[in-house]
């Protein structure tokens, strides 16, 4: 077997419903060659069982927390085991293609290090009454500026990192209201832009699935806006461009942002 250059991240929490399928999606890659991270954030369900008895031990480490931290913890507990070139997450309730790897990969080693994650578009399911419903496919965006992803209200997968990249900003913060509980993706990103850019792959290769439980459910909608506001201002801020968010909408409802370039208005009252 060849050395691996992937390591499947795969948070999970009360998932026993969805696990096989995630889990046994990575098992059908196209690629053989990989490594699988798990780790179980405190599962009061029979997650953990399910996920012991169908990984395979010589690919797989899995790790459980004995308390309940919240995604972005279990993703730093992830990260300080992930020895590969990339890393990409694939949450517990989800599933990839088996090409996603190898399409993944090809792409990203054509890649300087100043790309630090590549993504693809999403075929988007609707769980109802153990079934699940095909809605249609997100077609992403190919992002020309960080400011392009910060205006930028859904967000991408699969996120396919480079580890060193991810290391180098010192993992995920969890310095938000939430403490780490919530939007794990955006931080990152964020935290990414400063330094490197990203590369959309124009492939349909993960499936996302909405089945009322999700973390980004509409009833976080008012916490999510937060702590959207909370990393935005802080990046905008980092920057440095005299760029201000302006965040449009109800507080229980999914914000838009747009951005408006503060120095450029003031200097035009002025004149």
């Amino acid at each position: 077997m060849s050395k691996a250059l992937v390591t499947f991240v795969v948070p999970t929490f009360n998932k026993e419903k969805f696990i096989r399928q995630t889990i046994q999606s990575i098992h059908n890659q196209t690629i053989s060659s990989w490594k699988l991270i798990i780790v179980d954030d405190a599962s009061s369900d029979n997650t953990l069982q399910i996920v012991k008895e169908i990984s395979d031990p010589r690919q797989t480490k899995i790790i459980k927390h004995e308390k309940n931290q919240g995604v972005c913890h279990v993703l730093n507990t992830a990260l300080k085991y992930v020895d590969t070139k990339y890393f990409v997450q694939v949450d517990g309730d989800d599933w990839i293609e088996p090409n996603l790897l190898e399409i993944m990969v090809s792409e990203m080693e054509k890649q300087s290090k100043t790309i630090a994650l590549a993504y693809s578009n999403t075929n988007l399911w609707l769980n109802r009454k153990e079934k699940d419903f095909f809605r249609h496919v997100i077609k992403r965006v190919e992002f020309k500026s960080k400011y392009d992803f910060v205006t930028y209200g859904p967000m991408v997968q699969p996120r396919f990192y480079r580890t060193e990249c991810v290391k180098e900003v010192g993992g995920w913060e969890i310095d938000d209201p939430s403490k780490g509980r919530l939007m794990e993706d955006r931080r990152m990103l964020l935290r990414l832009l400063d330094n490197y850019k990203f590369k959309y792959i124009d492939e349909n290769l993960y499936n996302l699935r909405i089945h009322g439980n999700n973390l980004s459910s509409d009833k976080n909608a008012e916490m999510y806006n937060v702590i959207k506001k909370y990393y935005t201002d802080k990046a905008l801020s980092r920057w440095g461009d005299g760029v201000k968010a302006r965040y449009i909408g109800s507080p229980n409802t999914w914000k838009k942002i747009c951005l408006v370039n503060e120095i450029q208005a003031t200097k035009k009252k002025k004149d």
